[in-house]
């Protein structure tokens, strides 16, 4: 079970303030670097570059001075226990394996939906490019991105720290819905919304149940790896 952290309101507060502060500069940033006369909708490997550092990146120093303010490194802030890293890969892999048929299935009703609506559903941007780029250095860092960085980020913020601060101050049901909906949001696609916030909900009820942050990491890895597996079989996501 997840123990309290008694994480510190300010320091919260601070990184949650330094995280947007670095996401509305990548953003600004990403805008700028885009091609003139480029479609709004578009694919650019540059602005994906500058979003994924300036959040997922920065995500990572801000954790890692946010520990060390209260005192704590990634292993014991986050209960990374090594002895049960076994365990976290088997529990991690049955939720991947259990989730994927419910995402893609919740996905593919967003998508009807949206289109009953007059709404085109667009892929991610990300995936968008692992589909059509002819790069395999782009592909190959989205592959190390996805797979690891991503996961390690989003876990740490999400559910490393909100999540525990939240329930902490006595709002233990908000602490997972309100967690698991602001992960479905942060992805920015309306088709992936419901799917994503659904798995968001689970990798949070997973590390409460576990303690230990590897087991919805190494979950959120394994999800998504299953793009480059369906590539490489020959399956591509279809909008």
């Amino acid at each position: 079970m997840l123990p309290s952290k008694n994480w510190r309101a300010d320091a919260v507060l601070a990184f949650l303030f330094a995280l947007m502060m670095s996401l509305a500069v990548g953003s600004f940033a990403a805008a700028l670097s885009a091609p003139a006369g480029s479609q709004h909708n578009s694919v650019d490997f540059r602005g994906i570059i500058l979003a994924t550092l300036s959040f997922q990146g920065a995500a990572l120093v801000l954790v890692h001075l946010f520990l060390r303010a209260h005192g704590q490194t990634w292993r014991s802030g986050f209960g990374l226990e090594f002895h049960g890293i076994g365990r976290a890969i088997s529990q991690g892999l049955t939720l991947t394996l259990v989730v994927l048929p419910v995402a893609y299935g919740l996905q593919w009703l967003s998508q009807l939906a949206l289109q009953r609506m007059g709404i085109k559903a667009e892929l991610q941007s990300s995936v968008e490019l692992l589909l059509h780029s002819g790069s395999w250095p782009q592909k190959m860092y989205l592959f190390v991105f996805a797979t690891t960085i991503a996961p390690v980020a989003e876990e740490s913020v999400f559910r490393g720290i909100l999540l525990p601060f939240l329930r902490d101050l006595g709002w233990r049901h908000t602490s997972i819905w309100g967690t698991g909906l602001l992960f479905g949001l942060m992805h920015g696609n309306m088709a992936a919304f419901v799917p994503l916030t659904v798995f968001g909900w689970l990798l949070a009820w997973l590390y409460v149940r576990t303690g230990n942050l590897a087991a919805p990491i190494l979950a959120h890895s394994f999800f998504n790896l299953t793009p480059f597996i369906l590539m490489a079989l020959g399956l591509e996501p279809q909008s």
